[in-house]
């Protein structure tokens, strides 16, 4: 009967490449067995150069006790003989009872006890079988379970050893140093290793340079960009407001010389009766005065029609600075990118700083979009503005005054182009035709009011029910704003519109008065507008959007803009 341990030969690897090792007996390595206080064997390793033991995971041998330090012990063979390493651990290291200081030659069998915790690992030499000896029985008793079993255990333990094994074999040839027992064939492939990875080495360096120059090359072209775009945004915008307060300027000139022209025949007027008195000489002084103010009045239509043509210069030249700009941005192409672009546009033909816009304008403008296109109204206005001929004469008279023609939409908000439309009775009066003149307004601008200007009725004598003598007064009163308070803001024209020219004024008069800080952006960020005038510049607004390319946003009605394309000039 045997004895409570039975032995077995290590399980012999599989046969290999030829290599100088197989020329002779294979050297020992070691068979460990971790044991319990009873001596029960708990597992079993096998290692051909040494292991490490303690709690950590990356030891080959873990122990998971508290006793345990992370890295307790080391074994490792040097010059020939294998050596035990206390690690520093904090409990100890004891062989025979005794405790090891620090490190010694470990002979073999030997049983090592690691702390306190009753954990002793039974280290013995186990000889590879090799081509003149094999182990002996008895000399390495591994565990109660005969050689000839099939269990699934003993099964998994050969697996696991060849497992292991292989592993032994990859760090002996992986390994930076080479083990003094390395025979010929381990020693080349471990060369052919090492070239492979100066090799490989070179070629990982290359990469990581080319890399890093092409990440500086993007890094420097990022940073010009930024530069770039900051620098031509600069000047597109200052550009902008160079434009604006020459508007202004032309505007209010071009407002002076009309009302020269108009006290001008109101003197020739008044010469043709004085003409039936005697008094020749006088009569004389008076052409000759007359005729100084017609040649001045003339010198100064010609200089502002150069100073006209010197602002298309500007406008072409702030043009180029943002296209430059917007080639410095990264933006796909997009039916999202191509309504922005178009928000953008308006609001620069309305007179407002497209590269300013703010944050959320564009959703906004998008949001009253949507309303548009949840009614009928727009379609219906635009079929009595084109089945009427009205935006020839909207569009005349607004070039005339040297507007923006997309003011185009201002009537089809007041009134959907409904040239009998009467509005509600209010503390000014009661506004009346397409384009919803107070009688004072009217007045003001050369119209006729009529005997029924007080009541909500229609009156033929009324000149605000004419829709061209009605668009003329509109295209003025609407210069007058853009020149003077507006400082040629076309959405803060439209505020003023809507909110009534005396209340505006004292809202906006308390603005610094130049177009760089009195524009539409600003005034509503200083003031609170009521809801009714924030919806009538965004409706609008929108509809300016929308006309520029109506079949993109669903209607079938023609651009009414294209009518002032084919006008000469």
């Amino acid at each position: 009967m045997q004895d409570d341990k039975t032995v077995f030969k290590p399980p012999v690897p599989p046969p290999t490449a030829p290599d100088a090792d197989r020329t002779v007996i294979f050297r020992p390595g070691l068979q460990v067995f971790v044991q319990d206080g009873s001596g029960k064997t708990l597992k079993d390793y096998f290692f051909m150069q040494g292991f490490t033991a303690g709690r950590g995971r990356d030891n080959a041998v873990v122990l998971e006790s508290g006793d345990i330090s992370r890295h307790h012990i080391e074994v490792k063979r040097e010059r020939g003989e294998w050596r035990l390493v206390d690690l520093n651990s904090a409990n100890g290291v004891f062989i025979d009872g005794l405790r090891l200081e620090r490190e010694t030659r470990l002979t073999l069998p030997a049983l090592v006890q690691l702390g306190n915790a009753g954990i002793f690992l039974k280290i013995q030499a186990a000889g590879q079988p090799g081509l003149s000896e094999l182990p002996k029985p008895g000399e390495i008793p591994v565990s109660a379970t005969p050689p000839s079993s099939t269990t699934p255990t003993q099964t998994q333990q050969a697996t696991d050893k060849r497992q292991l094994s292989r592993e032994a074999v990859r760090n002996r040839l992986m390994s930076t140093e080479e083990a003094e027992d390395a025979g010929e064939y381990t020693r080349m492939v471990r060369t052919l290793i090492r070239e492979d990875r100066v090799v490989r080495s070179k070629k990982y360096n290359q990469w990581i340079s080319v890399l890093a120059v092409l990440f500086l090359i993007a890094s420097c072209v990022v940073t010009y960009q930024r530069i770039a775009l900051s620098n031509a945004r600069t000047l597109a915008i200052d550009l902008f407001y160079d434009i604006k307060t020459l508007e202004v300027s032309l505007s209010r000139s071009e407002i002076t010389i009309e009302s020269s022209a108009q006290l001008l025949e109101q003197m020739i007027s008044t010469l043709a009766q004085d003409k039936l008195l005697a008094d020749q000489e006088r009569i004389k002084a008076e052409q000759e005065r007359i005729k100084a103010e017609q040649e001045k009045i003339a010198a100064e239509s010609r200089r502002l029609a150069q100073e006209r043509k010197r602002l298309q210069g500007m406008k072409a030249k702030y043009q180029e600075y943002v296209q430059e700009a917007e080639s410095l941005r990264i933006r796909f192409p997009t039916a999202a990118r191509y309504e922005e672009e178009l928000i953008a546009k308006v609001a620069r033909e309305f007179g407002e700083s497209e590269l300013e816009l703010p944050d959320d304008f564009v959703d906004e403008v998008r949001r009253y979009i949507k309303y548009w296109q949840a009614s009928s109204r727009m379609p219906q206005a635009m079929a009595t503005l084109e089945n009427n001929g009205y935006a020839q004469a909207i569009l005349a008279a607004l070039d005339k005054e040297g507007l923006p023609l997309h003011f185009i939409y201002l009537p089809l908000q007041e009134s959907n182009y409904d040239t009998m439309a009467v509005g509600p009775e209010t503390r000014f009066g009661i506004a009346k035709g397409a384009w919803q003149l107070l009688a004072s307004t009217g007045e003001d601008f050369g119209l006729k009011t009529g005997p029924l200007a007080a009541t909500r009725n229609y009156d033929e004598q009324d000149q605000r029910f004419d829709f061209n003598q009605a668009t003329r007064a509109g295209a003025k009163y609407l210069k007058l704003i853009y020149s003077t308070e507006a400082q040629a803001s076309g959405l803060l024209v439209i505020a003023s519109y809507n909110y009534g020219q005396n209340r505006v004024r004292e809202m906006i008069k308390k603005m610094p008065d130049n177009p760089r800080d009195k524009n539409f952006w600003k005034f509503i960020q200083q003031y609170q507008i009521p809801k009714e005038t924030y919806d009538y510049v965004f409706y609008i607004f929108s509809a300016a959007v929308i006309g520029e390319d109506p079949k993109h946003f669903g209607f079938k009605f023609n651009p009414p803009l294209l009518s002032a394309v084919a006008k000469p000039g």
